[in-house]
């Protein structure tokens, strides 16, 4: 049986102080987990936002890679024939490179200036010069290259390819298999480029807000870096690993000679 004095007491305090201290370390925020979390856990009726960011056509760019193909049953008397499918479909382009002069070279068309415009308008473009060789052709233009690159602590970090050019920096996350639990998901950076220029966002997808922000909507070749938090960076810092064993040793330490020269047995 043994007593506990005062300097007893003060070391037990101590030694409780360093353990909540080390707990609370390695822990990681719950709030700071969430996407959304100012949207209520319960609602009555749903949450409405009425003033989400519009989506606007992406631009064709130097260096996109464009799928083009026309189709058409009856081709136009007097012109020069092109071999065709029992379907009669004609692929006339199928991943041609955007030049540094914003064209690309179509079979029979020839070469069309397509940057600055969106698929729409490129596909209207080349179907109003299809219909010299084609009569009613149907014409689908798409960017076949709409890549984003998204880094950092997220599952698999890499050049990501969007199955439609309406894609959302969430759509580009998901892709990459989420944001890591270690992730800062309140602090996303997005890089655009435009032309010579670069763009620097930061975006927090814990917030309702994000579907307001005018980089919610993704460009080709934008680039989305998440941040670990400082937990995840110094537990891969072996120097600081290496300093707290030796800080945590001196302090237990401390703390068990204040125990036992203050206690009475």
């Amino acid at each position: 049986m043994f007593k506990l004095n005062k300097g007893s007491y003060y070391s037990f305090a101590l030694l409780l102080l360093f353990i909540v201290y080390t707990l609370s370390s390695s822990c990681v925020s719950t709030k700071n987990l969430l996407y959304l979390r100012d949207v209520p856990d319960t609602m009555s009726t749903p949450m409405v936002m009425n003033n989400p960011a519009p989506f606007i056509d992406p631009k064709i760019e130097s260096n996109d890679i464009l799928a083009v193909t026309v189709q058409t049953l009856v081709q136009n008397p007097g012109n020069t024939p092109i071999t065709s499918n029992s379907t009669g479909t004609f692929n006339l382009l199928n991943g041609n490179l955007v030049d540094k002069n914003g064209y690309i070279e179509l079979e029979l068309i020839g070469f069309v200036k397509v940057a600055g415009l969106t698929t729409a308008e490129a596909r209207e473009l080349i179907k109003q010069k299809a219909k010299e060789y084609y009569k009613e052709p149907v014409v689908n233009v798409r960017i076949a290259n709409f890549d984003v690159t998204v880094l950092g602590d997220v599952a698999r970090p890499g050049q990501v390819t969007l199955p439609s050019e309406k894609a959302s920096i969430i759509d580009a996350i998901a892709l990459s298999g989420d944001i890591n639990i270690t992730g800062k998901k309140g602090n996303v950076l997005l890089i655009r480029s435009d032309g010579d220029k670069k763009t620097f966002a930061r975006l927090d997808l814990r917030s309702s807000a994000i579907y307001q922000s005018p980089y919610y909507w993704l460009k080709q070749r934008d680039q989305i870096i998440v941040e670990p938090n400082k937990f995840k960076v110094q537990s891969s810092d072996q120097t600081f690993l290496r300093n707290l064993g030796i800080i945590s040793t001196l302090i237990s330490t401390i703390t068990l000679v204040l125990l036992f020269k203050n206690t009475k047995f």
